[in-house]
Order: structure tokens, then C-alpha cells, then sequence
């Protein structure tokens, strides 16, 4: 599947139902088979899609190449959209950010911080992924 496929399947109109049960399972089979030009392609212009769109990449893309999408779920994290923010923690929360070595800069780890305090979920998803990051002394 090429970007401008998964670009098109990302932007269907999907119940959350279905997008959770069915087409999320479809996405992340395509999203492992984008070549670096498609890459590219995606950080490119993922910012500009809209918001749905965001959240179902943000979704996908740790299932990839984490080469890739590492620094694609960290622009995620600076976005002023905290959902997104999230979306993009619990991502990078699946990959192993020790052996990735992930670090993050203050502002991103004070708002994470501050997002935690929204809902048990959000303190789960930021908490497990601050433990996998290097200690900052």
C-alpha cells in the first residue's frame, strides 16, 4: 500500500466500532508496508489532515518501522491538540522507548504531566510511558 492508499483509507468515515474492531487491523497491516518514500510522504503532510485522520495515524504507526515513526509521534507530542498529544504517548508507550532512547524535552514532559491529571486513562498512558524513558537527574 502506498501513502496516498493509506491517506485515502485513513480519511473514510469509520463508527468507532468498526474502526476499533475492524479497520484499525486493515490499517496497521498497511501501514507496515510503507516504503521511506512514503514515509516521507506522511511527515510531510500529516498535519495538515484532519484531526480523526491524526488520531488514526497517531494509532498506527508504532506497529511500524519505529525508525520512522518515532520522530513522527514526537512532533505528534507538541501539538497543542491534547488528544493527539495522548494518541501519540500511548504510541510511543508500545515501542520499547529504553532500547529506542527517547528523550524528552521539558515542556513536552511538564504537559504530559499536566494531561495525566484529565482522566485515570490519561494518567495511566503518560505514567507507563515516563517509566520507559531515561531518568533525567
Amino acid at each position: 500500500m502506498s501513502f496516498a492508499q493509506l491517506d485515502e483509507y485513513l480519511n473514510q468515515e469509520f463508527s468507532p466500532d468498526n474502526w476499533s474492531d475492524h479497520a484499525v487491523i486493515y490499517a496497521l497491516e498497511q501501514v507496515q508496508k510503507l516504503t521511506p518514500a512514503d514515509w516521507e510522504e506522511l511527515k510531510s503532510c500529516w498535519y495538515n489532515r484532519p484531526q480523526e485522520w491524526q488520531l488514526r495515524c497517531a494509532e498506527i504507526i508504532s506497529d511500524a518501522d519505529s525508525q520512522q515513526a518515532i520522530p513522527l509521534l514526537l512532533e505528534m507530542l507538541e501539538t497543542p491538540d491534547d488528544e493527539l498529544t495522548l494518541t501519540a504517548a500511548d504510541s510511543l508507550r508500545s515501542i520499547d522507548a529504553a532500547k529506542e532512547n527517547l528523550d524528552l524535552s521539558l515542556d513536552v514532559l511538564k504537559r504530559l504531566q499536566i494531561l495525566s491529571q484529565n482522566s485515570p486513562i490519561a494518567q495511566i498512558i503518560v505514567n507507563e510511558l515516563l517509566k520507559k524513558l531515561p531518568v533525567r537527574l
